[in-house]
């Protein structure tokens, strides 16, 4: 079948291109062309879209170090239920008028098209693509899958006007629903999420028309259980990939796209270092790519020892960042005990002796737990700063599926109606003791913190 993929918009108050790939859906696209369908793909928040040069040329963000940066925006109209939030409303990404002529372009015509969805509060963009696709094919069947769809699987099958919704992972039942449509069966051999695990296939990169970085997976899935994350909801089963494999699959960006940099989305990349982490690292330092390598999400600080801080270095890993939430003990427990303040201590001390600079030191720092009080985030962000390592400011979103999400919604019930107060600027709306104005002291007061950093 030729089979239509997309990427949609994001809407929100803010989005930076951290090295955001639509991994999935490329997973999907590799895997309907080994099984012979034609697949095409637009993905709109390309911020190297060649129709975005043409008609934007001189409002473009620059892209940033190590092939980050700001996405193009436009200014949309903000939903009633954010109406307190002051911050301008935004889509980002290409225009609605390039993704018409990206429609208008496609030969042949698509059979069947297949939209991904992050995060739950970002549904309006997936909406309006859905909304456009509608218009130019309107007899063409549409699949919706991704975080959303899973998370909020009751509210996609009813508002989001996709003609099939997948909750969980896609593999199988998009080929369940292209056989469906088709009345073709579709010959796999094996399941489908195996292709994955086997290295018999790689996201499909070459149907973007840039590729200056990549985002790859070694693993799937989280052994840990913080009650604030959905990791074990999107992937219940916690799986790693043989390190030979992903540096196989490194190397074939490296040769195919000339590729600097290549950013690690593993939710646990060191669980398991004896197996997992520690022979990919030798693997990559003894093939020596020359890439810089960068950990987006967040490594587990205690598993940071001397050897494996060293390792990265040899490696090239220019950013790192670690989870660490708070210094509050209750909330370190209820982050699955993963962390402790003397865990952050002694990796930040390993990392420094193996030659890393406090600038590529990165700890996320959690803002607005439910009952979190302002001292306590000051207390974690003046600890961290002691370190002499740089601090990454997160706001806390509340997540279907998890026990925070089902504590708050108890007092807060709009959220389980409403997924844009999901949204991580949203969490004023419902906390009592930060708001807007103090949460914009606080950023203030990091940036200043982080400046002072030595080089």
């Amino acid at each position: 079948m030729n089979v239509l993929l997309i990427n949609p918009w994001i809407y929100d108050f803010a989005a930076y291109d951290l090295w955001m790939k639509p991994v999935g859906l490329l997973y999907i696209a590799s895997l309907l062309e080994k099984l012979g369908h034609h697949v095409s793909l637009i993905n709109c928040l390309d911020r190297y879209h060649p129709l975005l040069r043409r008609d934007f040329k001189n409002r473009l963000p620059p892209t940033r170090k190590y092939d980050c940066g700001k996405f193009f925006f436009q200014e949309v109209e903000k939903p009633d239920c954010l109406r307190r939030i002051p911050r301008k409303f935004k889509r980002f990404g290409i225009t609605p008028q390039i993704l018409e002529e990206e429609l208008s372009r496609l030969n042949p015509s698509p059979e069947v098209v297949g939209i991904t969805s992050g995060m739950t509060y970002w549904y309006l963009g997936v909406f309006e693509v859905i909304k456009t696709v509608k218009r130019k094919f309107p007899e063409v069947p549409v699949i919706l899958g991704g975080i959303y769809a899973t998370l909020c699987y009751e509210h996609a099958k009813f508002f989001s006007g996709a003609d099939y919704v997948i909750q969980g992972r896609g593999e199988r039942e998009i080929l369940r629903i292209l056989n469906e449509i088709s009345g073709i069966k579709t010959n796999c051999s094996s399941e489908p999420s195996r292709f994955y695990e086997d290295g018999e296939i790689f996201p499909a990169y070459h149907l973007l028309p840039s590729v200056r970085s990549v985002a790859i997976l070694t693993s799937r899935g989280c052994p840990f259980s913080c009650n604030y994350c959905a990791s074990s909801l999107l992937e219940p089963l916690f799986t790693q990939r043989d390190p030979l494999k992903v540096v196989k699959e490194i190397n074939y960006y490296i040769q195919k796209f000339k590729i600097q940099d290549i950013a690690f989305y593993d939710d646990a990349l060191l669980v398991n270092a004896k197996e997992h982490i520690i022979p990919l690292l030798e693997e990559i330092i003894k093939s020596q790519p020359g890439v810089r390598l960068h950990t987006p999400n967040g490594l587990h600080a205690r598993y940071i020892d001397e050897n494996i801080a060293l390792l990265l270095r040899r490696a090239n890993f220019k950013t790192l960042r670690i989870s660490f939430e708070s210094t509050n003990p209750k909330i370190q427990k209820s982050s699955s005990g993963k962390v402790s303040n003397e865990d952050l201590i002694e990796a930040c001390y390993n990392l420094k002796k193996a030659g890393f600079k406090p600038r590529e030191i990165e700890v996320y720092v959690m803002v607005g737990f439910p009952d979190q009080e302002v001292e306590e985030v000051l207390e974690t962000i003046r600890f961290v700063h002691h370190l002499q390592i740089k601090i990454k400011l997160a706001e806390f979103s509340p997540i279907p599926g998890t026990p925070l999400f089902s504590r708050i919604a108890k007092h807060f019930k709009l959220l389980q109606e409403e997924p844009l107060l999901h949204n991580n600027l949203a969490f004023p709306l419902w906390h009592s003791k930060i708001d807007y104005y103090r949460l914009e002291e606080i950023k203030r007061e990091v940036a200043n913190i982080n400046c002072k950093l030595p080089e």
